[in-house]
C-alpha cells in the first residue's frame, strides 16, 4: 500500500454504562495482501486515555470453504493501574461472530 494513501476509518463500539455513544478513530496502516491481513493504529478514542498507543492487526487465513480470523492487540498502557482489556476482548469477538454471520460473495 503507498503510505501516502492515508484511510481513517471510525469504528463505533457501542455504548457505555452511562449512555454514551464510543466511538474511535484509526489510520490503515498495512494492507498485505500476501499474508491476507491490515494493520491498524488508534488515534483517537476512549482508549488512547488510557494508553500511549493501540495497534490492531486482523488477519484471515483460508480454510476449507471459509477463513479463521486472528487478532493481534497491541498496546501499552499509560501505567500499571490501568485496567485490562476484558471489554476490547469481547469487542473483537463479537466483531468476528458478526462479519462470518454476514458473509459476502464475491
Amino acid at each position: 500500500m503507498d503510505p501516502s494513501m492515508a484511510v481513517i476509518v471510525q469504528f463505533h463500539h457501542g455504548q457505555t454504562e452511562d449512555g454514551k455513544v464510543v466511538l474511535s478513530k484509526e489510520v490503515l496502516i498495512t494492507i498485505d495482501d500476501k499474508n491476507h491481513s491490515i494493520t491498524l493504529k488508534m488515534i483517537e478514542g476512549l482508549l488512547m486515555e488510557s494508553h500511549k498507543s493501540f495497534k490492531f492487526i486482523v488477519q484471515a487465513t483460508p480454510k476449507d470453504e471459509g477463513s479463521l480470523v486472528h487478532w493481534t492487540l497491541i498496546h501499552e498502557k499509560l501505567n500499571v493501574d490501568v485496567p485490562d482489556l476484558n471489554t476490547m476482548l469481547q469487542f473483537t469477538i463479537d466483531q468476528t461472530k458478526d462479519v462470518d454471520a454476514h458473509p459476502t460473495q464475491v
